[in-house]
């Protein structure tokens, strides 16, 4: 199955439509008051203001205010949206009366500030990754579980419609004892964004940017069964990664067992020579058949 459609900011919509329920319970707001949500967005670099433009267009929740640290970078983001509060940090939009918070910041700084925002009654959208350890992403998960509040994270690719009739046929029974799972994302371009480099600030390479999409789909498409034991050889620039914390990965190749039996092999990378901009895919493999997605 192909479908060549770039992911759009379709999640955070759906999450827009979640927190006009589930968002400002601290404030005390009456959702059919206003049928759109009051969202700010913090951080509106490349991916943060083309989600706004996104939101903006679709129209189905009101930007309120914009944070970013970077004048021209609000001042872009305010070009989208003429009537919204602009701000420089997440304080300032704590401030203001809102059901949602979209977040595409630096990775280091997602865990404390969803967990601010959600001890606030605001509900989140966060880029992902959700946090650059098991333990970043468990705080966040356990703060919105004691909020009552929604959280979702940029998992964009599910929105896909190839990736979603995958996804039907695994989930269906059609594809048999699904035993063999190959996943791909290479992007021949990469980061342009220094903070991407510093495994202190993102948490890692290429795996945790493009990886993790792999692993969500290899898990959301056949139900999140327990992982087995993984196994993983990374390199950077042609050599082994191995126990330096002073470099991330650009190219990793990934495998690990399902409780089910399924074998999974994830491989991505960044600035690969592909000869093209990215190469996308996902393959599972059944007693019954097989379904693939390409992008």
């Amino acid at each position: 199955m192909n479908n060549v459609t770039r992911p759009s900011c379709a999640g955070a919509g759906l999450f827009a439509e979640q927190a006009a329920v589930a968002g400002g319970a601290s404030h005390q707001r009456n959702p059919a008051a206003n049928a759109k949500p009051r969202l700010g967005f913090l951080g509106v670099g490349w991916i943060g203001r083309h989600r706004l433009e996104a939101i903006a267009r679709s129209g189905v929740a009101e930007i309120a205010a914009i944070a970013d640290l970077s004048p021209t970078l609000v001042s872009q983001a305010a070009a989208l949206a003429p009537n919204a509060i602009s701000c420089r940090a997440l304080g300032d939009l704590l401030a203001l009366e809102l059901d949602g918070i979209v977040i595409a910041t630096p990775s280091a700084l997602h865990a404390d500030q969803c967990i601010e925002a959600l001890a606030r009654g605001i509900a989140v959208f966060c880029q992902k990754p959700l946090g650059r350890t098991a333990q970043e992403a468990r705080a966040v998960i356990q703060a919105a579980r004691q909020a009552d509040l929604s959280l979702a994270v940029d998992f964009s690719y599910r929105q896909i419609t190839g990736i979603r009739m995958v996804r039907e046929l695994c989930r269906e029974g059609a594809l048999g004892n699904i035993y063999a799972i190959e996943m791909v994302f290479h992007n021949a371009y990469g980061p342009d964004k220094a903070w991407f480099y510093d495994c202190k600030q993102s948490g890692g390479g290429c795996v945790m940017d493009l990886g993790v999409h792999l692993v969500d789909l290899a898990l959301w498409n056949t139900g999140f069964p327990t992982v087995g034991t993984v196994n993983a050889r990374l390199f950077s620039q042609g050599k082994p990664v191995i126990g330096r914390a002073d470099v991330v990965e650009d190219y990793a190749v990934a495998q690990f067992d399902l409780q089910s039996g399924a074998a999974v092999q994830l491989t991505c990378s960044w600035k690969l020579p592909l000869g093209s901009e990215a190469l996308i895919s996902g393959a599972f493999y059944g007693t019954k058949g097989g379904a693939l997605f390409t992008i």
